[in-house]
């Protein structure tokens, strides 16, 4: 062992000299490590680095060890396919062998299709049968009554035949039965059931259950057993040309209150005799052979009319037979099996569909594989395009923020003052045009040395001899009394018609808003008006000069003065917000200088240095290998449900099994959650002296948590933060040896390649262990945000409002913790690449020099989320916009829905990719800009977009000095 460490070493320092030789040849001025200086005589990144955080690298490789010893465990024992086996009623796995609590040994069962409910099926018959007239003068009339006078009350109670606590109303069953009409009807009910009589007549709502079938279609779990069979062809038809078929006779539920009047009838020997024939011989049914069928006779039972088809995934679809097809045609059948198959919309319709899809895409390969290519070539392109308009995006942003601060209070004050049967837009621009007016005739004194006066209007405006020139909506208002081609009816309005009407000015007639009528007119205006040019608007009433919000005559939209006033403060706030934001953006247009700056260097670095951007894709592609691998291991232990988990023993009520809103169930206490069926052989207990029936059981959940997983979960979440981890690593490194390479240099594919290079080995040969401390602080947070969740389900299972909040709410808090040590652990990581130093170290500095900066980062994370927005955006239309181009030329018979959804996917992929290494060069580049301001750096190495920004060396720097302040 000690030899092979000392060959690793010597290797290892072999390639160290190599690349250091090589790197000398092709970027001799540009590697991170180099002892090359700047103008100012100052070595920009570490030179001389060392192993940090070594321990790390230790407890990280501990991790490992146990990880695989608890996988290993797990694959002893786990049974991954129950993760995903289709399950029986009972929760028993098809195609399984053993089953949990001695279940039925389901082997070569691979299918899961369905049976009929026969209780569920016949209870409505038999109720209709137990509750008639017929069989209630046997139970309660005469001498040879079969219930004695003090059980006669019960019955009558338990049919509601009469009003009791535990009925609201008489059964609806089908009608009241005589026994006149009793065997008959039992006969051709029972026929359709059990297959006696063609299957067509259960299906036709003219057959003796009228449209019970109805209420089989639309709650169909309810009339149908999940059961594991051989194939999806294991229908009626089959079990008629099998040997060794069964039969099973009804039995109601012991659960159930009629149950004793039903096993009444049947054992006792007064019971009249075409009462007993008609039970003996018509609640008979036909059932699977147990060679297809390996459950109780009950759950055997084929509905009649009903066949499979198969589906992926070992599940079947529910189909309507052919003879029934014949008799009812296929469009009545098609919308049988639709209904049908809609209420089993389950995990089958998943596998389905995701089937089908996956085929559909399989088809397209050659597209989606040149999409890629084009999204990642865009990607550059919007990064080269980026270089020249990021200033022009970012101010454009910051003045659209601006606009719609005021826009938002333009609103709320025009809905404040929105009159009724006007429309939002129009209140809008009436007040737009009155502001307008305003402002102009403002202006227009005060250049003539004047103070304008505010016009008022009284009354009906008749007085009115203001110079108002433009109606409500905005129209130019023509010369009264002259004729115009537009408006004849403007030659009409004279000073001899209409003599005290004001329409003219110093001898001449005018355009101002009047309202002219004489004395005895019975029709006037209500107010000022004017005549118009346009076409369709002849005429408009007018509001004087400085008159922003005239009354409404018909009231307000809002007819809540409250609300109004309400409204009209919100407009306030906006207005004030926006005020605010203009102060804020006059006080810090040097920081968005400076954020222009630093977003115009990091496009270039990415558009020089494009095989950066391999970096996030070999981290995508880890991750996706990590997390495969990850759950195939997981499954073994999520798999091992214990025996003791679930309880064996039987309940009462669906209600004590399963829980209410307000109780927990005795199957659903705890998560994950089973669930809870009905078993025909009930367990009978004894209860204070009195048989009791126990028919509610059980089913366990398909996987559990305990320590293992939590070991197993804890290191998925670390190597995740690893993998991030090393990704912003390895291109801040990158960043960082491109910024203080001298300009000449930066460009090329070289230049790329050797500080991406270098940046990988630095951050696998010394800092490996400070990653791995940063990605553990991160990891033990979400783990706890983990753990808080699985208690939050466990006190949904037990009902528990006050500690279900609670938890939520820790949650929220451990979510905003996550996201503080995300930002502070990826500023840690940049330092990292930039001094060397361990995490602990570099977490402090980044924390200093955002403290010390912190408007700087504010502004820059403001407005580089902005360019992460217009990035995305870009990137993903023009995905998919050209996927679907090239979709329709090369493949014109594909559906297009899918595959426009994965070229979108694409985009926001490939987005993500360029987006983030473009969002940690801004970091990067802003933190390198802060470093030559701290040091007193300067030299050609400056990017030119950002050497005007630095001072000369001797000098404290505005941006640092304000900063300061």
């Amino acid at each position: 062992d000690l030899q092979a460490l000392q060959a690793l070493d010597s290797f290892l320092n072999r390639e160290v000299q190599h690349m250091a030789s090589q790197d000398e040849d092709e970027q001799p001025l540009s590697p991170i490590g180099s002892d090359k200086q700047t103008s100012s005589g100052k070595s920009p990144i570490a030179g001389d680095r060392g192993c940090t955080d070594v321990y790390c690298v230790v407890v990280y490789g501990v991790a490992w060890v146990a990880f695989i010893v608890v996988t290993l465990a797990g694959v002893q024992d786990g049974n991954p396919h129950k993760l995903y086996l289709p399950r029986d009623y009972s929760g028993a796995y098809c195609d399984a062998k053993t089953n949990w609590n001695n279940g039925p040994d389901l082997d070569g069962f691979k299918k899961l299709s369905y049976t009929m409910n026969v209780t569920a099926t016949t209870d409505l018959i038999v109720k209709q049968f137990l509750c008639s007239s017929a069989v209630r003068d046997v139970m309660t009339t005469g001498a040879t009554a079969l219930l004695p006078a003090s059980e006669q009350s019960a019955y009558l109670c338990d049919c509601c035949l009469s009003p009791c606590a535990k009925c609201i109303g008489s059964f609806k069953s089908g009608g009241d039965l005589s026994s006149a009409n009793l065997q008959s009807t039992m006969t051709g009910k029972m026929s359709e059931l059990n297959g006696q009589s063609s299957p067509a007549n259960f299906f036709s709502g003219s057959g003796s259950n009228g449209n019970f079938f109805s209420s089989v279609l639309n709650d169909a779990t309810k009339y149908f057993n999940k059961v594991c069979l051989p194939d999806c062809n294991t229908d009626f038809s089959k079990m008629n040309s099998s040997s060794g078929r069964r039969s099973y006779v009804y039995a109601m539920s012991p659960d159930n209150p009629l149950s004793r009047y039903w096993d009444l009838l049947k054992t006792s020997s007064t019971t009249p005799t075409y009462m007993k024939e008609t039970i003996n011989s018509q609640f008979t049914f036909a059932s699977l052979p147990s060679s297809l069928c390996p459950y109780n006779e009950s759950k055997c039972v084929p509905m009649p009319g009903i066949t499979f088809e198969e589906q992926p995934g070992g599940y079947c679809s529910v189909a309507i037979s052919s003879s029934v097809t014949d008799a009812l045609g296929s469009s009545a059948t098609a919308a049988f099996g639709g209904i049908v198959n809609q209420a089993f919309t389950n995990e089958s319709n998943a596998v389905a569909g995701f089937g089908e899809a996956a085929g559909e895409l399989a088809r397209i390969i050659d597209t989606i594989a040149l999409v890629c290519i084009i999204s990642f070539i865009f990607g550059i392109v919007y990064m080269v395009l980026l270089r020249f308009f990021v200033g022009v995006c970012v101010w454009a942003a910051v003045f659209m923020i601006l606009f719609v601060l005021m826009l938002s209070g333009g609103a709320t004050w025009a809905r404040a003052h929105q009159c009724a049967g006007t429309s939002l837009f129009d209140t809008g621009k009436q007040a737009s045009v009155g502001v307008a007016v305003y402002a102009q005739a403002v202006g227009s004194a005060a250049m003539n040395g004047q103070q304008f006066k505010s016009e008022r209007v009284e009354g009906d405006g008749a007085n009115y001899t203001g110079i108002q020139q433009r109606t409500k909506s905005g129209y130019s208002c023509i010369t009264w009394g002259e004729a115009n081609t537009a408006n004849a009816q403007a030659a009409a309005y004279t000073t001899s018609a209409y003599p005290n009407s004001n329409l003219k000015t110093d001898g001449s007639y005018h355009n101002y808003c009047r309202n002219p009528y004489n004395a005895g007119d019975a029709y006037k205006a209500s107010t000022i008006w004017c005549l118009t040019a346009d076409y369709e608007v002849k005429w408009e009433e007018c509001s004087p000069i400085g008159v922003i919000a005239p009354e409404c005559r018909n009231g307000y939209e809002i007819s809540d003065e409250w609300l109004r006033e309400l409204l009209k403060v919100v407009t306030w706030i906006f207005w004030i917000l926006a005020l605010a934001y203009l102060i804020v953006i006059c006080c810090v247009c040097s920081r968005i200088r400076l954020a222009i700056a630093v977003n115009k260097v990091a496009a270039a670095f990415v558009a020089q240095s494009p095989l950066v951007t391999l970096v996030p894709i070999l981290q995508a592609i880890t991750a996706m290998c990590w997390i495969i691998l990850w759950c195939f291991c997981a499954a073994f232990l999520l798999s091992q449900v214990p025996e003791s988990y679930t309880p064996t023993v039987g309940y009462a009520t669906y209600a004590e099994a399963a829980g209410t809103n307000e109780t927990p169930g005795k199957c659903t206490d705890k998560w994950p959650t089973g669930s809870v069926w009905k078993d025909d052989n009930c367990t009978m207990v004894e209860v204070n002296g009195t048989i009791e029936p126990r028919c509610w059981k059980c089913a366990p959940p398909r996987y559990v948590f305990d320590t293992r997983f939590a070991c197993s979960f804890f290191m998925f979440l670390w190597n995740n933060q690893v993998n991030v981890a090393l990704g912003q690593c390895i291109v801040a490194g990158a960043v960082a040896a491109w910024f203080f390479t001298p300009n000449q240099d930066k460009g090329g594919l070289d230049m790329g390649r050797g500080v991406v290079k270098r940046s990988i080995w630095n951050v696998f040969r010394y800092h490996f262990g400070s990653l791995a401390v940063g990605a553990f602080v991160i990891a033990v947070v979400q783990f706890i945000r983990a753990v808080m969740y699985y208690f939050q389900k466990q006190a949904e299972a037990q009902k528990n409002k006050v500690a279900e909040i609670a938890l939520k709410i820790c949650q929220c808090c451990m979510w905003c913790l996550e996201k503080c040590l995300k930002f502070m652990t990826k500023n840690a990581y940049i330092q990292i690449a930039i001094k060397g130093t361990n995490f602990c170290t570099s977490a402090r500095a980044a924390f200093f020099i955002i403290l010390n900066n912190a408007i700087r980062f504010a502004t820059i994370i403001f407005l580089s989320g902005i360019i992460h927005w217009i990035g995305f955006l870009c990137i993903i239309s023009v995905t998919g916009g050209l996927g679907y181009l090239c979709l329709a030329a090369m493949h014109e018979e594909a559906k297009v829905v899918i595959p426009v959804i994965l070229f979108v996917i694409i985009g926001y992929f490939m987005s993500m990719i360029f987006m983030n290494v473009f969002g940690l060069a801004v970091d990067t580049v802003l933190q390198c800009f802060i470093e030559c301001e701290t040091q007193k750096l300067t030299g050609d190495f400056v990017p030119s977009t950002m050497a005007h920004l630095l001072k000369d060396p001797n000098s404290e720097a505005p941006e640092e000095k304000k900063d300061k302040e």
